[in-house]
């Protein structure tokens, strides 16, 4: 059975600027690093940072080459998101550390609460949220306060 939300992978062109950002910038804390030599002579590099306990593994994307997967060769991640207790306090602390607001915070419909985006080094969106009146990913009563939304299942 599923227990719960493990870890989230980034494959990054630089492992180092990645990991730092969510060290520095974020408030994540540095878990484990290594790097592994594979039997072709392939070297990986993995850095893993956690945040409670969610975990982010940040990984080196290999140079495109025929033999391998693309999945371990382009850069990404769509999005995650990140649960804040205080949209204001997070968004001035993050900006006070050079982050840039890529989507200003916004009242959802879809939930109560407010949503916001910022960026990591490689482009990829972290959604910041902040649960708001009672909701939150625990509420199965929820009712939206916004007429025009439903409530589907």
């Amino acid at each position: 059975m599923i227990q719960a939300f493990d870890h989230a992978e980034i494959l990054t062109r630089d492992i180092a600027e990645t990991r730092d950002f969510y060290v520095d910038k974020l408030g994540f804390e540095l878990w484990r690093e290594t790097k592994a030599v594979r039997p072709d002579g392939n070297s990986w590099s993995l850095a893993c940072v956690k945040l409670g306990n969610v975990m982010v593994e940040i990984l080196q994307a290999q140079p495109a080459a025929a033999e391998q997967p693309a999945e371990q060769t382009r850069v990404g991640c769509r999005m995650f998101a990140l649960r804040v207790d205080d949209m204001a306090a997070t968004i001035a602390d993050l900006e006070s550390k050079g982050v840039e607001i890529s989507r200003p915070p916004t009242q959802q419909t879809a939930y109560d609460g407010l949503r916001a985006e910022i960026k990591d080094p490689n482009g990829i969106s972290i959604e910041l949220r902040e649960w708001q009146n009672g909701d939150s990913i625990d509420n199965f009563d929820w009712t939206p306060s916004d007429p025009a939304t439903t409530v589907i299942s």
